[in-house]
C-alpha cells in the first residue's frame, strides 16, 4: 500500500470542537510530507464549501488541501489561492439526485417539520430555502431523532441521513462521504487500495467502512463506533486525539508500506 490520497474529516479529527482550534505541528509536518511525496489531500466534511474554507483560514496547516468535500456530497478542487471550482459531474448529479428524492418524500419532510415543532431542543435547518437537517441540544436528544427519522422515512427506503455530534443531515442514501471519496478516487484515477480515509463521528462511517478506502484509521476521540469499524477492517485507531492522531495514522500506514 502506497498512500497517493489522504481523506480527512475536519471538525474532531483535524481540529478538536473549540473555537480557537488550532492543529498540531507534527499534524503541519505530516501533510507537508505526504505532498512531497506526491500525494493528494482531501478534506471530506459536512460543512459546506464557504464555512469548510473559513475553518480551513482559522487553522494552522502548511497549506490548503488540494480537494474540498463538503455538505458530504460536494467534490471541489482549488484552482489557485482562494479559489474552488467543482470537478467533474458529480455535484451536479448529487443534486439532481436529491431534488428526486425530496419531491418524491415530500410527505416525509411535512411529518420531520411537524414533528419538530412540537418538541424542545431540536431546530431544523435549511439550505438553498431547502429543508437540510436538523440540530439538536445534545447528542442523546440526536439519538432519539435517528428513530424518529427513520420511522417517518420507513417508506421511502432511499431517503436516509448522515450524524454526528448534535447534527443530521438529509441525503440520498447512496450519497454520503464514502460514495464522494469513491468519486473523487474514479476522477483521479487512484485506487482505493492507495487511499487514506481517517474520521472520527457517525458520519464518517461510510468512508471509514473499506468500500472507499482501503487504509482507515481514527483519532482516539472517535466514537466507540467508528473505534470498533475501524478495528473490524484492519485499521489504526491512534492513542492520541485529533490532529495529533491525524499525524500518527499517517506515519502509521507510511511506515507499513
Amino acid at each position: 500500500m502506497n498512500i497517493r490520497l489522504l481523506s480527512t474529516d475536519f471538525d474532531g479529527t483535524l481540529v478538536g470542537h473549540h473555537a480557537d482550534a488550532r492543529t498540531v505541528r507534527s499534524l503541519s509536518e505530516a501533510l507537508a510530507e505526504l505532498r512531497r511525496q506526491g500525494a493528494v489531500w482531501a478534506v471530506n466534511t459536512g460543512r459546506q464549501l464557504w464555512f469548510a474554507l473559513e475553518g480551513l483560514e482559522q487553522v494552522n496547516l502548511p497549506h490548503d488541501p488540494e480537494f474540498v468535500l463538503t455538505s458530504e456530497k460536494d467534490i471541489y478542487r482549488r484552482i489557485d489561492e482562494g479559489n474552488w471550482e467543482a470537478f467533474g459531474e458529480w455535484n451536479a448529479q448529487t443534486e439532481r439526485q436529491t431534488i428526486d428524492l425530496f419531491h418524491r418524500a415530500a410527505h416525509v419532510v411535512t411529518a420531520i417539520e411537524a414533528m419538530v415543532a412540537t418538541r424542545d431542543g431540536i431546530e431544523l435547518l435549511y439550505e438553498n430555502e431547502r429543508l437540510a437537517g436538523l440540530m439538536t441540544e445534545d447528542p442523546g436528544t440526536m439519538d432519539c431523532m435517528v428513530d424518529v427519522v427513520r420511522e417517518l422515512a420507513a417508506d421511502v427506503p432511499e431517503f436516509s441521513f448522515n450524524r454526528n455530534h448534535v447534527w443530521m443531515r438529509f441525503a440520498h442514501f447512496g450519497i454520503h462521504k464514502g460514495s464522494s471519496l469513491a468519486e473523487l478516487s474514479r476522477l483521479l484515477g487512484i485506487p482505493r487500495e492507495d487511499v487514506l480515509a481517517i474520521g472520527d463521528h457517525h458520519n464518517d462511517i461510510p468512508m471509514l467502512d473499506g468500500s472507499s478506502a482501503a487504509m482507515v484509521a481514527c483519532p482516539s476521540n472517535a466514537v466507540p463506533e467508528v473505534q470498533e469499524l475501524v478495528r473490524r477492517n484492519a485499521g489504526y485507531v491512534s492513542p492520541h486525539p485529533w490532529g495529533e492522531g491525524v499525524a500518527d495514522a499517517i506515519r502509521h500506514f507510511s511506515a507499513v508500506s
